[in-house]
């Protein structure tokens, strides 16, 4: 999103897409990698727990972002658009995870590229946003 209604970005909201983006990645990687040292090692419920919270750390940052993002956004049309892309992108996340979930209890396996949720809400709300974006022009 280059524009938004034919208009440039401003620098806060290139910065704060910017700092949302690097937090998803950020939630990826860093589920993966934990999943796999999760899985590879025999862990104590201790370090387990450490993990769990290292692995939330993304998660609560990127809360952070948009929040202090909607509350600098001065365009109430634009604050307005991102809390409904918000809403969708975390009505999807429940979606896929409740999925999931009974997906990984029926087959007792767990899916290979772990812990997605915070992807999906973000790529679920950057493309609801999008699409809001360009049916209103």
């Amino acid at each position: 999103m280059h524009t938004c209604n034919n208009m440039p970005l401003n620098a806060f909201q290139r910065h704060s897409k910017r700092l949302i983006g690097i937090m998803m990645g950020i939630c990826l990687a860093l589920s993966l990698v934990l999943q796999a040292v999760v899985h590879r090692y025999n862990l104590s419920t201790f370090t387990h727990y450490g993990i769990a919270v290292i692995s939330v750390a993304p998660i609560i940052m990127t809360m952070i972002l948009i929040a202090r993002y909607l509350s600098g956004e001065k365009d109430e049309y634009l604050r307005n658009l991102v809390v409904q892309s918000i809403l969708w992108g975390f009505g999807v996340a429940l979606v896929a995870d409740t999925f999931f979930g009974y997906i990984i209890e029926l087959r007792s396996t767990l899916i290979p590229f772990g812990s997605i949720s915070m992807d999906i809400f973000v790529v679920t709300a950057m493309i609801t946003l999008e699409i809001k974006l360009w049916r209103n022009q």
